[in-house]
């Protein structure tokens, strides 16, 4: 599960720099940062805790749901590189949330 949480706090990382170089400004720029911090600091405790909480993941979830929508929601769908970065961007997070919540409600059984 930690191996593949690493890849939601890239994404928070990437979301954050891709706005940057593509010089994004107003709304894009908030929603990208937003959702980067937030992606960044759940990966974090996921990562940290020992036992994390389902529910870390089933954010992360709702933040890639919210990548995939908020273009359109916020109205900045004609910015195709934007748009598509944030679409492709949820994708992935919802994907990796998922196989990170599976593995915190199922952890391996494991016998001495």
């Amino acid at each position: 599960m930690k191996g593949v949480t690493w890849i939601n706090l890239l994404l928070g990382v990437w979301l954050i720099a891709a706005a940057i170089a593509r010089g994004a400004s107003g709304v894009v720029m908030s929603n990208d940062f937003a959702l980067g911090i937030l992606l960044i600091a759940f990966s974090w405790w996921m990562l940290g805790a020992a036992l994390p909480p389902v529910g870390t993941a089933w954010f992360e979830m709702l933040c890639g749901l919210w990548l995939i929508v908020a273009p359109f929601v916020l109205d900045y769908s004609q910015l195709h590189a934007a748009t598509g970065n944030d679409v492709i961007v949820g994708i992935i997070t919802i994907i990796v949330a998922a196989v990170a919540a599976r593995a915190i409600a199922h952890p391996p059984i494991t016998t001495a």
